[in-house]
């Protein structure tokens, strides 16, 4: 029965400390999420424009280049030619897949939503000239397109293969560039993915096949030129952690745009192929990584934090991180400085002596004299020792650091991830600071505007807004910052199906200074009496509230109230005073339509309170607010729950106790006999011969009794019987 206790105070105690955790976890995993303003994309807004899909299939869109005022999208059997002011459709390149093969694919048990030629490859090989490459059916193609005087791409050249230049499979990661006349692509070259490489098609150097320390199981996701290198982003199975369990890493890896590869050792192979770990996690002893990069910006001058001139500006390029799917669901946005990754390919190589012993980093008497990473125009002049160096260690040590030591944005939810970003690099404020203002896109169908504030090395996130794009929560695939002039500012939101075009900010719909300031957005100031897009008037990003406003809104009406409050409004007749029409305030006529809103002057308006049916205000509530209820609701449920459970235990404990009291006054040795005595079946008497309580003498200790005997069996009455007493040691 004591066991019983026990087991039972074990799963109290796991089930309370269970969801103590769960409730703690879900709580601090939703905390600061406080946008400064929601809102939605609703059709008819003049502000929003649209791209749509084919209405009974869907086009797949992912790949964007954009040139001037074009935008070129690749879609399903097709390439879209989309003008940036008003999306529409300028021309299009008609590319289906060639019949034969979709048959090939269908026959390879490929479903034939698949079996199509969907476009990946969109890059320009010149001003005129563009390269296009497509999966055809799971048997890739390229073509080059030439524009023609009137702006159209017509189909010049021949057809060519396009294995190793475009994945087989439309839902692979792929990625690609062209620059010094050569095309750089990161893919996969067999049908079954098994073969990842990072090409140059030009001389067909590659990186070292069928081996996991150069690139296992990679996700590629983007890539720039810069200087005499090419640098790729991607995600793989981390192989320096094999020995802790299976682990996704995010790399950047380089290459030398004058790589000719090896002679005798690594022949058609890097010999400039060296990778390092993009480190965005929340710092701290135990630092919590986001180590799947998911997408990139472009690399680009700007600067994670605010800075009042351009002297302060460096290249930046800004990534998007989540965390596997098995674990806690959370994103983050970092930022890299091409300084930083410069250096981290600098610094000392990663390395592995056998496959028992652990990596660490290889000491520096051991790495080859020029350091490897130095690009070199006569690679197969290289000695051996270098290259089998090279060969064997492509993996740097130290990790590339995100600047400012920690994200510049944490989300986590169980409903939502990061996918896709862009960036407004070094946006002029009405302070004279400049920002770079970021936006994010999210798998379910949101944008999310955010800046760092903080002017030091300490990260202060604003969020800006959190807008919903597309009602059907569909996920993002792409984002382009539009901007022409001041007039023309647009952000362009891509859908697997659809297109949207919508404004970079929201200032318009500020209607009080106080509101307006409060955005914290750098587009926004107060000017002429107005919120707007200047970088003069009213603005303090730094706080969110600035004096020049003068006093702010009374208590109660700057914010709505948790719950929803209504104001009775009496309903007799309102008597009006034609003489003092003009001194006294219109009062609220008796006939009021339903919601018509009230107009507060003072009153910011997405604030403004609404009128119902029988002349009751109803104030909107506060979703920012609304997470507090949810919290004090999930403490009431936890605190009930715990209660019951300690109860329910007491109430089981005195209940056994009870019943385990009934022959507490019978001793212990008189109920043994009786109970002998009962089971006796050998005695017609009912006594038990081989039992006899009167001869039981309860005073004689308990000691046993060695005996020595002879060889014939008889006593030894020399020796004298000692008493042996029990042992706890155990023989085996």
């Amino acid at each position: 029965m004591e066991n019983n206790y026990l087991a039972s105070s074990k799963h109290v105690c796991v089930v309370l400390i269970f969801l103590i955790s769960h409730f703690v976890t879900i709580n601090s995993w939703q905390y600061k999420w406080n946008p400064n303003s929601y809102s939605s994309v609703q059709d008819g807004q003049k502000s929003i424009m649209y791209f749509r899909g084919k209405a009974h299939e869907n086009d797949y869109f992912k790949v964007i280049h954009s040139e001037d005022d074009w935008m070129l999208v690749g879609a399903r059997n097709v390439v879209h030619n989309i003008s940036l002011t008003d999306l529409k459709q300028f021309d299009e390149i008609k590319w289906p897949a060639d019949e034969s093969d979709i048959n090939v694919c269908i026959r390879k048990q490929k479903p034939k939503e698949e079996c199509q030629n969907y476009i990946r490859v969109l890059v320009p090989k010149n001003p005129m000239d563009l390269f296009v490459c497509g999966t055809n059916a799971f048997r890739p193609r390229c073509r080059t397109y030439r524009k023609n005087s009137e702006g159209k791409y017509e189909f010049k050249g021949k057809e060519e293969e396009g294995i190793a230049k475009c994945p087989f499979d439309p839902k692979q990661n792929s990625t690609s560039i062209y620059v010094d006349d050569k095309f750089y692509s990161a893919t996969v070259a067999d049908f079954s993915a098994r073969d990842p490489l990072i090409l140059e098609s030009d001389k067909f150097i590659r990186s070292e096949q069928y081996d996991s320390k150069w690139l296992n199981e990679p996700n590629f996701v983007s890539s720039f030129a810069k200087e005499d290198k090419v640098f790729f982003f991607f995600r793989e199975t981390a192989i320096e952690n094999i020995n802790c369990g299976k682990a996704t890493f995010s790399r950047v890896a380089r290459i030398c745009k004058e790589d000719q590869g090896g002679n005798v050792l690594l022949p058609n192979t890097w010999t400039s192929f060296f990778k390092a770990r993009l480190n965005c996690s929340i710092p701290g002893n135990m630092p919590f990584y986001f180590n799947e990069i998911q997408s990139t910006t472009s690399l680009e001058e700007g600067s994670y934090r605010p800075v009042p001139n351009s002297r302060d500006r460096h290249d930046m390029i800004y990534g998007v991180f989540t965390t596997s799917e098995n674990s806690i669901p959370g994103s983050a946005i970092c930022a890299f400085s091409h300084e930083d990754i410069i250096n981290t390919f600098q610094g000392q190589f990663k390395g592995q002596e056998s496959a028992l012993h652990n990596w660490l980093a290889v000491p520096e008497e051991k790495v080859p004299v020029p350091h490897p990473q130095e690009c070199s125009r006569h690679s197969k002049d290289l000695p051996d020792m270098t290259l089998d160096f090279i060969k064997t260690h492509p993996l740097m040590d130290k990790a590339v650091p995100a600047r400012g030591g920690a994200p510049i944005l944490v989300h986590t939810s169980f409903t939502s991830r990061f996918t896709q970003i862009a960036v407004d690099w070094q946006v002029n404020s009405g302070k004279g600071r400049y920002y770079d203002i970021i936006f994010v896109g999210t798998n379910d169908g949101r944008v999310i505007k955010t800046i760092n504030k903080g002017e030091t090395s300490k990260i202060e996130t604003v969020i800006i807004e959190d807008i919903l794009v597309f009602h059907d929560h569909s996920p993002i695939t792409n984002l382009k910052v539009y901007k022409k002039n001041s007039l023309t500012e647009k952000l362009v939101v891509m859908s697997s199906k659809d297109i949207v075009s919508i404004p970079l900010h929201r200032c318009h719909e500020k209607t009080s200074c106080h509101a307006c300031v409060a955005l914290q957005d750098p587009y926004c100031s107060w000017i002429e009496n107005k919120c707007a897009n200047s970088e003069r008037g009213i603005q303090n990003i730094q706080e969110g509230k600035d004096d020049d406003c003068g006093p702010a809104p009374p208590m109660g009406v700057s914010k709505p109230p948790t719950t929803t409050i209504r104001h009775f409004v009496p309903q007799k007749p309102l008597v009006c005073n034609c003489e003092d029409q003009e001194k006294k305030p219109k009062t609220y006529p008796i006939d009021i339509p339903s919601r018509v809103p009230v107009n507060y002057p003072e009153m910011p308006e997405e604030n403004q309170n609404f009128i119902d049916e029988g002349g009751r205000v109803e104030e909107i509530k506060d979703r920012t607010e609304s997470n507090v209820t949810a919290s004090t609701m999930a403490i009431s449920v936890v605190v009930s729950i715990v209660l019951s459970l300690v109860i329910g235990f007491l109430i089981g404990y005195k209940v056994s106790s009870c019943r385990g009291s009934r022959n507490i006054d019978t001793p212990h040795l008189d109920r043994n006999i009786a109970i002998q005595k009962t089971k006796n079946r050998l005695s017609s008497t009912g006594e038990n011969v081989y039992f006899n309580p009167e001869t039981v003498n309860l005073q004689k200790p308990n000691i046993n009794y060695v005996v020595n005997v002879t060889n014939q069996g008889k006593l030894n009455s020399s020796v004298e019987t000692k008493p042996v007493h029990k042992s706890n040691k155990v023989y085996l």
